[in-house]
């Protein structure tokens, strides 16, 4: 048995890392989890359901606070110090925990935390980091003191990454380092593949409402689709956000456009898997999707995938073709490629695409199944415990 102390960025239920881990958990008996978490909520109550040890202690993320107003430029200072001391203080409180519970490995389920790979250099135990993210690309983080510096934690004695692409891992300079692995997400077990031709005639966008997603490029493109045809799909957007200046920025958008009646609002929804099945395309307009967990749960239900040929959704694409022969999602890299894919797909009907949703779920359930992944991270667990006399 394995034991394992995990530190989540945050307990978002709904959150594809968080998802991520406990695909990784669900049904493994070699492993024995403890979770160091943020706060009490989301995916709290499902550790206490299961019978899962886990403590709440106060940190934040190791990069620099944001700078979006006056009040943000004025507070820089102190929130900085104070992001320093709460990350000191718990990185402490973690040598403790990880004595206590007696752990092999302590690992971070983000490249956006060093408080339990800086507890792990003073138990001169193996960090594993999971790099899920680009940083500035995809989210605006800027670790401090600087990215470069803040990489150099990646390759330190008895420190390991897990990156969730190839190209994640060349971004941070380890794809020629012996202790980093490529292993992609879990999204669903291979049982859960399904496909329902009866689609219904929607758009569908899933993912958080922030800007870094595309979804007001999106928003755009789809303005353009409607004018050009009489009969447009419907576009149904289910994801929120926290920023809720963003989110009236949206609303503001779609109030002004002539088919704001046809563009729908839906929230967060625990039924996403029904309506990725039931849509005449899910699309992905992210600019620099780390993995794109939405895009794996799309193929594994049997949608049709509009993706922008960029980052994580553009590896999955290629991995995918490489393994079929043929195209798996229909890509794009302009608006005006957006806008004729849409115009083609409600012109045409789901029936000429029904090879490439068949190739893509080919290839989800071979590369991004739980299975995969759970064999994958426990081989690795094995060979860092085996490499540390464990």
């Amino acid at each position: 048995m394995i034991r394992v102390l995990y530190i989540l960025n945050a307990t978002d239920r709904f959150g594809g890392a968080t998802k991520a881990i406990m695909n990784l958990l669900n049904g493994m008996n070699n492993i024995i989890p403890y979770f160091i978490l943020p706060d009490d909520s989301g995916i709290a109550e499902v550790l206490r359901r299961k019978g899962i040890a886990y403590s709440v202690l106060n940190y934040r993320m190791a990069v620099y606070p944001p700078l979006k107003s006056l009040q943000d430029y004025l507070l820089f200072l102190p929130r900085l110090c104070g992001r320093i001391y709460l990350n000191t203080r718990a990185s402490r409180q973690i040598e403790a925990i990880a004595r206590n519970f007696n752990a092999d490995i302590i690992h971070t389920n983000t490249s956006v935390n060093d408080i339990g790979y800086r507890a792990s250099r003073t138990l001169h135990m193996p960090h594993v980091w999971h790099i899920r993210e680009y940083g500035i690309q995809d989210f605006g983080f800027h670790h401090y003191p600087c990215h470069s510096l803040f990489m150099r934690k990646f390759k330190a004695a008895q420190s390991y990454t897990i990156c969730i692409t190839k190209d994640i891992q060349c971004y941070n300079g380890l794809h020629n380092w012996s202790a980093s692995r490529v292993i992609y997400d879990g999204v669903l077990h291979t049982s859960q593949i399904c496909f329902s031709p009866m689609k219904k005639n929607y758009f569908l966008f899933a993912g958080r409402l922030e800007k870094g997603k595309g979804i007001e490029e999106l928003i755009e493109a789809y303005g353009i689709y409607t004018a050009k045809t009489e009969l447009p799909h419907p576009l149904w957007i289910a994801g929120d956000t926290l920023d809720a200046a963003y989110k009236d920025k949206l609303y503001g958008i779609v109030s002004h456009m002539t088919c704001k009646d046809n563009i729908h609002f839906l929230g967060m929804r625990k039924d996403i898997l029904d309506l990725m099945q039931n849509a005449m395309a899910l699309i992905v307009p992210s600019r620099a999707e780390g993995f794109g967990f939405i895009t794996a749960e799309g193929m594994f239900s049997g949608a049709l995938v509009i993706g922008k040929d960029a980052s994580g959704t553009k590896e999955q694409f290629d991995n995918g073709y490489h393994l079929t022969k043929q195209e798996i999602a229909l890509r794009y890299r302009t608006q005006d490629e957006l806008v004729e894919h849409m115009l083609q797909v409600s012109r045409q009907g789901i029936e000429p695409y029904l090879r490439t949703i068949k190739a893509g779920q080919n290839a989800a359930e071979q590369l991004y199944s739980i299975e995969n992944h759970q064999s994958a991270v426990c081989q690795f667990y094995c060979e860092i415990c085996k490499h540390n006399g464990k």
